[in-house]
């Protein structure tokens, strides 16, 4: 009996230091590409929550929920196609059938990054070729 507490003691000091963690499963790239699509589209003051708090940028960002509003008007609906995953660089098409500046689409490319929890993180956006965020 005394075997069969080390033992399962073993595994659970085994399972409490691995990477892999059974409570709480980690933000994917395209989870959080998602999220911050969907904070953009409903709360953009949220979208802040989406990216690297290392980024230069992401103290402005946080302070000042309007941020976005100067590259995606809210009131409009926004769409990634074409997304492609390379390495930790995300490429889209984002359009809107709302704003007509995007209505033809154009290119977006996120750079992402990992925080210390192991959740995929943007660390900087382009949005046509300009950086945007970093």
């Amino acid at each position: 009996m005394k075997k069969l507490w080390i033992l399962l003691a073993a595994i659970a000091v085994a399972v409490l230091f691995s990477n892999c963690n059974l409570v709480s499963p980690k933000t994917s790239i395209d989870q959080c590409i998602s999220n911050f699509m969907n904070d953009i589209n409903s709360n953009q003051g949220n979208a802040y929550t989406t990216l690297d708090n290392t980024s230069s940028y992401y103290g402005e960002v946080a302070a000042l929920p309007t941020y976005w509003n100067t590259w995606f008007p809210s009131g409009n609906s926004y769409t990634l196609t074409n997304q492609s995953t390379s390495g930790s660089t995300v490429t889209a098409t984002l359009s809107s059938s709302t704003n007509p500046v995007y209505s033809s689409g154009v290119s977006i490319v996120f750079t992402m990054s990992t925080d210390i929890t192991g959740n995929a993180v943007i660390h900087a956006i382009s949005l046509h070729g300009l950086s945007i965020f970093s």
